[in-house]
């Protein structure tokens, strides 16, 4: 079972985590805007820092989503055994169905009510805490989502504009073109514009103007391809930010239902036992979970219809890999249902 605390290390480890990804996604967002703002070219953009900058962001994300997920499996876990034993308690055959070594060991030595309650207070103070996180992560996400949106809305504009500029150019290149033909073809068979000095004007002219929108295209196809270089690099930022605040509403909608869990199975256990012999001080977050419990009237209901749901709809979302076939075929609604 879990020892009391045993969750304080990862959860300070998540919250730094969390912090420094928010900090670096924020950054990077702010970067995107100062190459998004007016009509400045971008040919003094360091792509490598821009590229790893963004790199570093998705690590740190992907890492924060890492410590949240293994907590909240550790502490499902935490509750699956705790379940157990209070089942065993009714049931000495309880978990001997299941052919897990742990569940066979947990199955030979039944826990004392007091003991399980301690460590569902571990795991619900644990909750409490990881609930904050998800509240603190999900509104930072979707800011940093919804300016990186708004940023290359602007970048994609801007490239837009320049196609526009580059087919204009394009456009008075053939009309040059055209009009060097036409000098040409005026001309006598076997003669040379410099034999026409009122032609060879003229020809030296349109081969400068030719010249010069050969420079003009270079200079706006180089900027275009930089901005869609830049546009790729931050889309695929969006993109992460995009299925991070997926997986945090799919973590805080099954942590939701788990807190619920705990304290229904708390409330059970705490019948079992000698008031008095029970000396339970619990922090002020827990207390704020078992209080908003009781005034819920729709805490506890149908829970374990619930629990499945909110467990497939995680394990779908996080661990696709572990859905059985016939889940993976099932056709549900459950993306268009909003989360809690």
């Amino acid at each position: 079972m879990a020892i009391p605390h045993s969750f304080d290390s990862v959860l300070d480890k998540a919250q730094v985590t969390l912090d420094d990804a928010i900090g670096s996604t924020s950054a990077a967002v702010a970067t995107l805007a100062s190459h998004a703002r007016g009509e400045e070219r971008i040919d003094t953009v360091n792509f490598p820092v821009e590229e790893t900058l963004v790199r570093e962001t998705v690590e740190l994300l992907d890492r924060w989503k890492s410590l949240a997920l293994s907590l909240v499996k550790d502490l499902d876990r935490v509750t699956a055994e705790a379940d157990l034993q209070h089942r065993r308690r009714f049931d000495e055959n309880a978990g001997f169905e299941d052919a897990s070594l742990l569940r066979r060991k947990l199955a030979r030595g039944p826990m004392k009510p007091e003991a399980i309650i301690a460590d569902l207070d571990a795991a619900l103070s644990a909750s409490a805490t990881l609930d904050l996180l998800f509240k603190q992560a999900r509104p930072a996400l979707s800011r940093c989502f919804h300016d990186c949106e708004i940023h290359l809305e602007g970048a994609i504009k801007r490239r837009r504009k320049l196609d526009f500029e580059i087919e204009e150019v394009q456009r008075d290149a053939d009309a040059v073109i055209t009009r060097i033909a036409s000098l040409r073809r005026s001309l006598p068979l076997a003669s040379h514009p410099d034999a026409h000095p009122e032609l060879g004007e003229d020809y030296r002219d349109l081969l400068a103007e030719q010249d010069e929108i050969r420079k003009r295209e270079r200079g706006l196809q180089s900027d275009r391809m930089m901005r869609q270089r830049l546009i790729d690099i931050y889309e695929g930022l969006a993109g992460v930010l995009n299925a991070q605040i997926a997986a945090v509403g799919a973590m805080a909608g099954k942590l939701t239902v788990d807190i619920e869990q705990r304290i229904a199975l708390l409330k059970a256990l705490a019948l079992e036992v000698d008031p008095p012999s029970l000396v339970a001080v619990r922090p002020a977050a827990v207390e704020s979970l078992i209080q908003a419990f009781e005034s819920n009237v729709l805490a506890g209901h149908d829970l374990a219809a619930r629990k499945a749901h909110v467990d497939f709809v995680f394990a779908r979302r996080l661990e696709p890999h572990l859905l059985s076939a016939p889940a993976e075929v099932e056709e549900t609604s459950d993306d268009v249902q909003p989360e809690g």
